[in-house]
């Protein structure tokens, strides 16, 4: 339903279109909110686990032959508990997560990623591949935040975020190609 605005007349009340798009102000003005949101899933899921089981095998053959011959059970140990890690990371299903752009930062969920605490993005689509939005942080500790775009459009979410930082591209690490590439 197409809503006409006369910019002449800017002493009448328009009417909201829906009492959920409008927000007040202190000064009781009615003011359009902007923000985007979606929801996806919390992690890449693959359900394809062939080169997963095969790096777990290996791991697990790798624990008994470092045990047999090299009689060091501390890296045997290791070894085991890694696969074992893998083997409980992934049967874990993603979650839903409310993704949410507005003037202040990402929310994530129940994380907030605020501007100011933020370097750089950068939204790495290629068609017939995952969209997905990376945030570089200043914390040392939590380099890049990677929120997938699922079914939303790439250029809606760069023309929002390109006022608010700069756009770097990020270079993928060799840890989330091979998390990728093994199903993680």
């Amino acid at each position: 339903m197409n809503h006409t605005i006369d910019l002449r007349n800017k002493n009448r009340d328009q009417k909201p279109l829906h009492k959920a798009e409008t927000l007040k102000s202190k000064k009781n003005k009615q003011v359009q909110p902007r923000n985007i949101s979606w929801q996806a899933p919390s992690f890449y899921y693959n359900p394809q686990k062939r080169y997963l089981a095969t790096t777990i095998i290996a791991l697990l053959l790798g624990a008994v032959a470092i045990l047999l011959f090299n009689k060091d059970a501390l890296t045997a140990i290791f070894l085991i508990l890694s696969s074992l890690m893998l083997v409980l990371y992934a049967t874990k299903k993603p979650e839903l997560k409310d993704i949410l752009i507005d003037d202040s930062g990402v929310h994530v969920g129940e994380n907030s990623f605020l501007y100011e605490q933020l370097k750089s993005f950068w939204i790495d689509y290629h068609p017939g591949q995952n969209k997905e939005l990376s945030l570089e942080s200043k914390k040392w500790y939590l380099p890049y935040v990677k929120v997938s775009l699922e079914n939303k459009n790439p250029i809606e979410i760069r023309s929002w975020l390109v006022s608010f930082l700069p756009e770097r591209e990020h270079e993928k690490s060799i840890v989330d190609l091979i998390g990728k590439k093994i199903g993680l």
